[in-house]
């Protein structure tokens, strides 16, 4: 269901020309069982036990659906990355020169297609929408982690403040692990909050699509649809540096 990696990166496009690279970095075999992927103050980069396929997630602001191609060691063989850059770059221009160092050090080629596949259509339930009017300035979505102790199974609460229904769309697609296409026609921001369980135990609580029913009155279809696909052309295990 829900990626521990599923992080959006905002900005960062596919086919960007001359990025800007890193002083130093350093790429070898993960040493440990700990799994980190930190972008720090100074222009530091840390990476710590994560397969190619998790670190082209974060570098390129993708999900585990748009990613495909490659050998068979993107999602086995783990790495430890160490980067350091000039000055304090923002988060994209760090991305950036990650994606330059992966082409340089895995030998990496890429390229994006839109590809025809299994989608969810987010419409409007019988009885019309359950969201709420704005109530505050900042807008965003949350996710929140509540396991009563006498209920079995993982319980998440998913928190928004004026959200737009794209939004809602693209953060239910990381919790799904299918891209989520808006097709309510709802325009506008909204408020919203949907409690929601995980667990193949059926007394575990509601899970998410009929969560997002009841509680929202919104509905996902099954439907076929475009998604941007980042291919791996070419990868080849760095050597230890």
């Amino acid at each position: 269901m829900r990626s521990v990696f599923a992080i959006l990166v905002a900005g960062v496009v596919f086919g960007q020309t001359a990025p800007q690279t890193f002083e130093v970095a350093s790429v070898k075999p993960a040493l440990g069982s700990s799994l980190d992927f930190r972008v720090l103050p100074g222009g530091r980069l840390h990476i710590t036990g994560l397969t190619l396929n998790v670190i082209l997630r974060q570098a390129y602001g993708l999900e585990h659906y748009q990613i495909t191609g490659g050998p068979a060691w993107l999602d086995t063989d783990r790495f430890d990355i160490e980067a350091k850059a000039a000055g304090e770059p923002t988060k994209e221009q760090m991305m950036a020169m990650l994606q330059a160092l992966l082409a340089d050090r895995f030998q990496l080629k890429v390229h994006r297609e839109s590809r025809e596949g299994n989608v969810y259509a987010l419409v409007v339930a019988k009885g019309g929408h359950k969201l709420k009017p704005p109530t505050g300035d900042r807008s965003f979505i949350s996710l929140h982690r509540n396991d009563p102790p006498t209920e079995p199974g993982v319980h998440y609460s998913l928190v928004g403040n004026k959200a737009s229904l794209a939004l809602i769309a693209a953060r239910l697609g990381q919790q799904l692990g299918l891209p989520v296409i808006d097709r309510t026609g709802i325009e506008g921001e909204f408020d919203f909050k949907v409690d929601y369980a995980v667990g193949d135990n059926p007394d575990s609580g509601i899970p998410l699509p009929i969560a997002i029913q009841e509680q929202l009155g919104l509905k996902l279809e099954r439907a076929k649809g475009p998604v941007e696909t980042l291919v791996v052309d070419r990868a080849a295990k760095p050597s230890s540096n």
